[in-house]
């Protein structure tokens, strides 16, 4: 009578807390901040009551407020971890960045190049581009919704430079208005790439669209809200003088504010978190995708090449997508690609509707 009790308390805050998310994408921009706030406060009370229902492991390793340095590196190397008040994410190599599997392991991050080229309409404002309760392209242990814009390889790759920020920062708490300073020209080079004014559109455009995104999603029987993938402000700096300099024109100096809340630390438990190094974290369209993809995998797999071009999200027809899979493979089978990544061979099946793709980093027998 208990577990069904919990349980029933647990469904009512989770519908509570996906009302406050849909109320917030609507929302004025002074409200959505407090509306999404709440929306997430309900979902974690919501998640808490499952996992105590379930028994199952917290995705956040809680440490003491006296816990040493080394107990938190040590719990860090496993999964995110909050030490007293203050959460972090998984410990960060400087060779690497870390993102969740379950967004490496579906659509959201999808191989299309067709959502670039709407930079300009993101940057005006523009609505229409909003998609309300998306189904995400998954496996079939694990829903994966979204509210917000269309996301691409490109906000993959912004996404972690923002989590790299946080790297040795603990996540800004749900309660707190706490924001990460810095500039598009530092912003850039920390993505390892050259500035310039159309970087820095590209960078606004992903930032923005990033803050859009609230993720639902639901394996092993729980769910998981995120109801604030991310908040961003922007402050334009000083115009220089002379006719060079245009009002409103995108400058380097620019600077951008940046918070990660606590919420995302849920996405980052044991086994559930994938680190690729830099070089691999900067690969675009779908091979970009595979190499995140199959850097999540311990072992080869038989997969179908039907699922494999609907999780890629791949913007071309299923007929063409067969020579962009190869072409993708290929381009990682070279010697620079990073060992996290790297493609041995790949091999169909007699009929062609399945693939298997080893790494080199995979011992096989």
């Amino acid at each position: 009578m208990v577990e069904l009790t919990n349980l029933a308390r647990a469904d009512k805050l989770r519908a509570l807390a996906e009302a406050t998310a849909r109320a917030a994408l609507k929302a004025a921009p002074d409200a959505r901040e407090e509306l999404l706030e709440a929306s997430n406060t309900l979902s974690s009370l919501a998640h808490t009551s499952e996992l105590r229902i379930k028994k199952q492991e917290e995705p956040v390793k809680i440490l003491p407020s006296n816990a040493t340095r080394d107990e938190l590196t040590s719990a860090r190397s496993r999964q995110a971890t909050r030490r007293g008040a203050e959460t972090y994410l998984p410990t960060l190599s400087d060779v690497a960045q870390v993102l969740p599997n379950a967004l490496l392991r579906c659509a959201l991050f999808s191989s299309s190049r067709k959502v670039p080229t709407l930079n300009d309409q993101v940057l005006s404002g523009d609505t229409s581009l909003l998609v309300v309760n998306k189904t995400i392209a998954s496996f079939n242990n694990v829903t994966v919704t979204l509210n917000g814009y269309e996301l691409c390889q490109f906000d993959r790759i912004v996404y972690a430079t923002c989590l790299d920020y946080y790297r040795e920062r603990p996540l800004s708490p749900e309660t707190e208005n706490k924001h990460v300073g810095t500039t598009f020209y530092e912003f850039a080079k920390r993505m390892g790439r050259s500035y310039s004014v159309r970087l820095h559109r590209s960078i606004r455009a992903s930032l923005l669209r990033l803050s859009f995104a609230q993720l639902r999603i639901r394996r092993d029987r729980l769910n998981l809200e995120v109801p604030k993938f991310l908040s961003v402000s922007f402050e334009d700096s000083e115009q220089g003088d002379g006719e060079s300099a245009i009002a409103g024109a995108p400058l380097g100096s620019d600077r951008l504010w940046l918070r990660v809340s606590e919420s995302v630390a849920e996405l980052f438990g044991p086994g559930a978190w994938t680190a690729l190094e830099r070089k691999a974290m900067d690969y675009s369209g779908l091979q970009g995708w595979l190499a995140s993809f199959y850097a999540t995998h311990q072992g080869p797999l038989w997969l179908s090449v039907k699922k494999l071009h609907e999780l890629s999200g791949y913007e071309s027809r299923f007929s063409n997508f067969r020579k962009g899979l190869c072409d993708a493979l290929d381009k990682l089978k070279a010697d620079d690609t990073p060992p996290s990544c790297r493609i041995a061979e790949y091999h169909f099946s007699n009929d062609g509707t399945k693939i298997q793709v080893h790494r080199v980093s995979w011992k096989t027998d």
